[in-house]
């Protein structure tokens, strides 16, 4: 398997996104130079920023961990109206599309995993499943089996369908003005405050997200089910709040740990969800924690 391979390799040019690639490539630009800034600030006021940094990434994490993936793309535990409401802001906050179009692509990784119908197969090298998938248009056949899956859960949850109607002014008012204006109250560098906690933020949990789908893929242990790709990997489990158990998760996808929860294994969303149900805001008790299910959805 080649491992570095281009886009262009598997695409045409026309295939080429080239709005959404602009603007990966703009928002890594500013990101970058953003974190790079953050060197020169005077020592009080980079450690005040990189506290606020932190918290907003895990608050941004969550609304990938806990909601996108284990809530709504598994549903392996249920959530009160306040959790949703609170787990769709932050999945706004990451703009990495909405919880439905999320869903339905990681539950089409789920059904073909690491074949020519999931949308970042690892077949095609760690580049095209880091961010590749998303800067070329989707093949005929894997728009159809998008199609052909079961949403009916997403479309009759309220708080989903209102993110899907106003998705991308509420991902911009969440990922870049309301992190800017935190900033502000660490000093008066507003710009700054854009670019570090704004832009920066945002590439950063981008990309521990999509580290899941690449390095969990290539890099790690296979300890639960040596006969399949995804593995476990301790690195993309710090940066990800435990999404890095890969071979477990793929193994047992209703699980809402998304790890078997050894001491040594790290996972953070899986605290908020306990946290969550000693509050009686989240329940559990869906299906067994180790049942083996095949998603044709």
């Amino acid at each position: 398997m080649q491992i570095f391979e281009p886009i262009v390799k598997y695409c045409d040019k026309k295939d080429i996104k080239l709005i959404e690639s602009g603007w990966l490539l703009y928002c890594h630009v500013l990101g970058v130079i953003g974190i790079i800034w953050s060197f020169f600030l005077e020592s009080e006021l980079f450690y005040k920023y990189y506290l606020a940094f932190l918290i907003w990434h895990c608050l941004t994490g969550l609304g990938i961990t806990g909601g996108a993936h284990r809530l709504w793309a598994h549903k392996s535990y249920k959530a009160s109206w306040p959790i949703r409401v609170f787990l769709m802001f932050m999945n706004s906050n990451c703009f990495q599309g909405s919880i439905w179009h999320w869903s339905r692509d990681h539950r089409l990784h789920h059904k073909f995993s690491d074949t020519p119908l999931d949308p970042h197969n690892s077949q095609l090298g760690i580049f095209f499943s880091h961010c590749g998938w998303l800067l070329k248009n989707k093949s005929k056949e894997l728009v159809e089996e998008g199609m052909k899956l079961d949403l009916s859960d997403l479309k009759a949850d309220s708080v989903v369908m209102f993110q899907k109607r106003h998705y991308y002014k509420m991902a911009f008012l969440w990922a870049f003005i309301i992190p800017t204006l935190t900033g502000l109250i660490i000093s008066d560098k507003w710009f700054f405050s854009l670019l570090f906690l704004g832009f920066g933020k945002y590439i950063f949990t981008l990309n521990a997200t999509w580290c899941v789908n690449s390095i969990c893929h290539f890099y790690g242990s296979r300890k639960w089910n040596p006969r399949i790709e995804p593995r476990d990997n301790i690195f993309v489990s710090l940066i990800t709040l435990g999404e890095g158990w890969h071979n477990w998760h793929h193994e047992y996808p209703r699980d809402w740990r998304a790890s078997k929860n050894e001491w040594w294994m790290i996972n953070p969303t899986c605290s908020f969800i306990q946290m969550c149900e000693y509050i009686g805001l989240v329940n559990t008790k869906r299906a067994k924690l180790e049942e083996k299910v095949k998603y044709d959805y």
